[in-house]
């Protein structure tokens, strides 16, 4: 055990009749404080009387008034406070810890960073198998989510699975019917400079040397997603890269795309 106390998310005092993943978080606690005065193991996650009765048992111990509230103090008191007889062990467990998490990331984090973030995460999870997917222009793309791995995408194919895997609206505008390209990500989105840009927007690179159907000249021929950090994931070839956004010379633009919530 670490010899510092655990940093346990807490939003929201807990009061009579509250809900939610992080209640369970502190009935975890408060019962491996003392299962005497709060005895149960099979946690639901509503603050009840008897939660109650045993947070104001607690907060007496420490000092901290009899009101039926467990607040900012009380749970700083409980970070610091091991379980009964064992004191290699804090009140707060593993699981503990990870409920208080899971609650806190549902209220702190917006709809947007939540759809970017799990964008950001299925770029990552077919990066991480990114020798088992083959680089190959076909339409209609296979359209995905984690934890399936396709057999072969092109860039325009990983870019658009991967928003399609984060909840997010079709770049292309399509759907995801799986016909979508490079022509239809420009499309949509719009243009920004480099300080704009957000988790899942795209970076195109290359320019047409003269039109065609379904290309105008100067268009884009390639496309990567934004990461972050100034990093980008690009299935240019075999295999896919994560490399910084500057790693081809030929620089089309920046493009944001807006998430619809």
């Amino acid at each position: 055990m670490s010899s510092t106390p655990p940093d346990v998310k807490f939003p929201r005092a807990l009061t009579p009749g509250v809900i939610g993943k992080d209640v369970v978080a502190h009935k975890r606690a408060i019962s491996r404080w003392n299962p005497d005065v709060y005895p149960w193991q099979d946690f639901s996650n509503v603050a009840g009387p008897f939660f109650m009765k045993a947070v104001i048992v607690f907060k007496k111990q420490h000092g901290l008034g009899t009101t039926k509230q467990l607040g900012m103090k009380a749970h700083n008191a409980l970070e610091r406070t091991h379980a009964k007889n064992k004191p290699n062990e804090w009140a707060f467990d593993a699981r503990s810890i990870e409920l208080a998490q899971e609650y806190y990331d549902a209220v702190t984090i917006s709809p947007e960073e939540k759809i970017r973030g799990q964008t950001k995460y299925s770029g990552f999870f077919w990066y991480n198998n990114r020798m088992a997917i083959r680089y190959s222009q076909y339409r209609p793309m296979e359209v995905l989510k984690p934890p399936r791995v396709p057999l072969h995408w092109d860039c325009s194919g990983f870019v658009t699975n991967c928003w399609y895997g984060g909840g997010g609206p079709d770049p292309n505008g399509r759907g995801y019917d799986g016909q979508g390209y490079t022509g239809t990500l420009i499309a949509h989105g719009h243009r920004v400079d480099m300080s704009a840009m957000k988790v899942g927007d795209l970076v195109f690179y290359g320019y047409t040397p003269y039109s065609y159907p379904g290309f105008n000249k100067g268009d884009p021929t390639h496309v990567a997603i934004y990461v972050g950090n100034g990093m980008i994931l690009s299935l240019g070839h075999y295999p896919m890269i994560y490399a910084k956004y500057t790693y081809r010379s030929d620089l089309n633009h920046f493009r944001h795309y807006d998430v619809g919530v």
